[in-house]
């Protein structure tokens, strides 16, 4: 059985495809946004850190394919490889020997850009 999350997901997909087709573009990504956002994480807990990365890198991913529908399975490989990416800088700054103040890090992640022509092994630009 869905879930809810994945049924409000599946709705915002539908709805990111009629303003597609309609010309909507700014529709177009939100809703798209929106619907893979929630297929993306588990839980109700809103973390405003992945959120806005996600955000931001998920456009950037929309903005650099050609135009036509994002099938599920290629939004859910891109939403693996933004939440392995997060995943892997707070790791590293973590282990960093550089004593990295919270602030900077939202700082250092709002920077970074995958590179999603390379989607196998992505590389991150500041």
């Amino acid at each position: 059985m869905l879930s809810i999350r994945k049924i409000n997901s599946l709705a915002y997909i539908k709805n990111a495809r009629c303003a597609e087709i309609a010309g909507r573009i700014e529709d177009c990504v939100n809703s798209y946004v929106k619907g893979f956002y929630l297929r993306c994480t588990d839980t109700d807990f809103f973390d405003i850190e992945f959120s806005s990365f996600f955000s931001y890198q998920f456009r950037l991913y929309l903005a650099s394919r050609p135009a036509g529908s994002l099938s599920l399975e290629e939004g859910d490989e891109i939403c693996q490889l933004i939440r392995d990416t997060f995943n892997e800088m707070k790791i590293s700054m973590d282990l960093s020997p550089f004593n990295i103040l919270e602030s900077s890090r939202w700082n250092i992640m709002r920077t970074l850009e995958i590179d999603f022509r390379a989607k196998k092994t992505p590389f991150l630009t500041a």
